[in-house]
């Protein structure tokens, strides 16, 4: 094997670790130390591919692959960090490094061995190829909404593209700055047509090589075909923007469970209201702190900044009760509250849409 593909691999496996710790937050010993040993296959396999058949590095069989995996390495943690390093208390994406990195391997040895055979259909080519353009679209797209908003795109953004309809798109589109639009267009137009005239050009190679080299390619193939792709929890599925995607599009389906359940959510309801009764009309304010941490609050830690002064003050107010203990039942925004405000909660095994809200309860005290 040419010391070039091992220089490479290296230079590949030291550079996403150290990009892995910087833009990730609050990670312990133990996480790191796991990741440090977790891209060494993740590097082997996409290098190997090229190694193995002596494909040079800047050959569009593996040019092409590596831009689209880097894209995925890069982008979702990048952006990620760049808007949340500041306010929150701990986050790191290594499986869209790992993914990264296997689609540069994966896509390698699908392609080498397509061309390879004589037996595999060349239609299978421009499949690999459009996997590829589909992959770079998403980083691109990541990247576009970061340059508009100078956020990575969050729960609230995903619902808003979910329920965005066409006219609605169209009106959105219409409303950004031609020139930026066109740009952004052309842009990626022209990444496209290089993506599409260098595949072309695959179609005329001729290679040769030996049998074990094929079965390793094989195995490659097989192996990250079921690794990246299988029905139930693919690795895909786990990368940090298709995550998000997956959760807000579950958190709809549920959502319309809840509202179609109502009737027989509230038939048993009873509810006892305590006393003293409010007046009628009245107003009850509830406000939730978004992505708030107790760890980063003065009023419930011992820290050199006084953090939330007014809330540290009201601590010894008989009309104020703190709760020093508190946490939030779940990772992320839309399953913590859908716990902190229904009796749905991660013990019982019930699902969401059959648990009462307090809107309920409030709705029952006043019929």
């Amino acid at each position: 094997m040419n010391s070039i593909y091992i220089f490479f691999a290296i230079a590949l496996y030291i550079l996403t670790y150290l990009f892995y710790i910087s833009v990730s937050h609050g990670l312990g010993h133990k996480a790191e130390h796991l990741q440090l040993r977790r891209f060494i296959p993740c590097v082997i396999i996409a290098v190997l591919p090229a190694a193995l058949t002596g494909l040079p590095l800047t050959n569009g069989l593996f040019l092409i692959p590596f831009l689209v995996g880097l894209a995925w390495i890069i982008t979702y943690p990048l952006l990620y960090s760049l808007t949340y390093k500041k306010i929150s208390s701990d986050f790191g994406f290594h499986l869209d490094m790992a993914f990264g990195l296997y689609i540069i391997g994966y896509c390698t040895a699908l392609k080498l061995l397509i061309i390879y055979s004589d037996t595999i259909p060349n239609f299978l080519l421009i499949v690999v190829s459009a996997l590829e353009v589909i992959l770079l679209l998403i980083p691109l797209l990541e990247l576009n909404y970061y340059y508009l908003y100078h956020n990575c795109i969050n729960e609230n953004g995903m619902i808003l593209i979910l329920e965005t309809d066409r006219l609605e798109a169209k009106e959105y589109f219409a409303s950004l700055p031609k020139a930026l639009l066109t740009a952004f267009i052309i842009f990626v137009l022209l990444i496209f047509v290089w993506l599409a005239k260098a595949d072309v050009k695959l179609f005329s190679l001729t290679l040769q090589f030996s049998t074990p080299t094929i079965i390793i390619l094989s195995i490659i193939s097989i192996f990250l075909t079921v690794y990246l792709w299988k029905p139930k929890k693919n690795l895909f599925k786990r990368t940090g923007i298709i995550e998000l995607y997956l959760n807000v599009k579950d958190y709809f389906a549920t959502y319309a469970l809840y509202k179609k359940n109502q009737a027989e959510r509230l038939k048993d309801l009873q509810v006892t209201p305590t006393q003293p009764s409010f007046a009628k009309p009245s107003t009850i304010i509830m406000v939730i702190g978004e992505s708030a941490s107790r760890d980063y609050m003065s009023a419930f830690v011992d820290m050199p900044e006084n953090s939330t002064p007014w809330l540290k003050a009201q601590k010894a107010s008989p009309n104020f009760l703190l709760f020093p203990g508190a946490y939030a039942c779940a990772g992320s925004t839309v399953p913590a509250l859908e716990r902190a405000l229904t009796e749905f909660n991660q013990y019982d095994g019930n699902e969401f849409y059959t648990a009462c809200s307090i809107i309920d309860i409030a709705r029952a005290c006043r019929l």
